[in-house]
């Protein structure tokens, strides 16, 4: 069964040598939603630069993360083994500059350090870097250590525990029933108007064109949209005039002219879109006048 839940972006970054460790975070965030998430109503979303990042042109790569990953995370995941990174235009490392521009934004940031023996074939002035940058963000207090990626998996869970206490999400407002929604219905009215021709033989011709909507629903139908669309074989529609874009609550009714004179057409289609809170909802009628 489908639920309703809050749906968390979280970015891990890292320079490129934590491949395994990337993997138990990852891991790690796909278990606590198999044993929390529904009861929490709270989906953890993993988010990775090698798999969610669109290459674009324009740009650096580092700014192409910013926007697409860095700017969107709600959480901020952060791992460094031997290495750290290549610098970017703003900062020390890519990595570097995805932590400052997340805590800069008041976003929950967890960096952690790896502990394990550093490999033989190690880069040792990025081994000086890092630990130059792990220095510095011992000032801020801002990081851990791991020992393996098992002990790392164990922490960021711990981590992302804390941070729901303080994100304080709450529950997920319930989405209306089929029962609680607007139901959009469109009619066309006119008026027949008896007049003689020059003969002075009874005409009739039409006369206040309009179109009209009714919410037969128990919701309110907010910034109605309507547009009137030609049908295959049936002419030139009415031309609706007016560009009103109304709320239009249950049991009740909005009406625009339309131009028939510009129009040939019998048949035509009538396209309703509206919203409910966060929603969209797009209906679409057949009428004939």
């Amino acid at each position: 069964m489908p639920f309703s839940a809050h749906v968390l972006r979280v970015l891990i970054a890292s320079p490129g040598d934590t491949t395994a460790e990337r993997d138990a975070v990852t891991e790690a965030l796909h278990g606590w939603n198999a044993a929390r998430a529904e009861r929490e109503q709270v989906v953890l979303l993993p988010r990775r630069w090698e798999t969610n990042a669109v290459p674009r042109l324009g740009g650096s790569a580092q700014s192409v993360i910013n926007d697409q990953l860095v700017d969107r995370a709600d959480i901020v995941i952060a791992l460094f083994d031997s290495r750290l990174g290549m610098a970017t235009a703003a900062a020390v490392s890519g990595t570097a500059e995805e932590i400052e521009r997340a805590h800069a934004a008041g976003r929950p940031v967890h960096v952690y350090f790896s502990t394990e023996p550093i490999p033989r074939d190690a880069d040792l002035g990025q081994v000086q870097a890092l630990r130059s940058f792990q220095e510095q963000l011992s000032k801020l207090g801002l990081f851990g250590t791991y020992a393996s990626p098992e002990d790392l998996g164990h922490q960021v869970r711990q981590a992302i525990e804390g941070d729901l206490d303080l994100l304080g999400l709450g529950a997920v407002p319930s989405r209306p029933s089929g029962r609680d929604r607007a139901m959009l219905r469109a009619r066309y009215d006119s008026e027949r108007e008896q007049y003689r021709d020059d003969r002075g033989a009874v005409r009739y011709r039409t006369r206040r064109e309009r179109l009209v909507v009714t919410n037969a629903g128990e919701a309110t139908a907010q910034r109605v949209r309507v547009s009137v669309e030609s049908l295959a074989g049936q002419g030139t529609p009415p031309r609706l005039y007016g560009d009103e874009t109304p709320d239009i609550i249950p049991r009740s009714e909005f009406s625009w002219p339309l131009m028939g004179a510009l129009g040939d057409g019998r048949a035509f289609a009538v396209v309703m879109r509206w919203t409910e809170g966060d929603d969209e909802f797009t209906e679409t009628q057949h009428l004939s006048r």
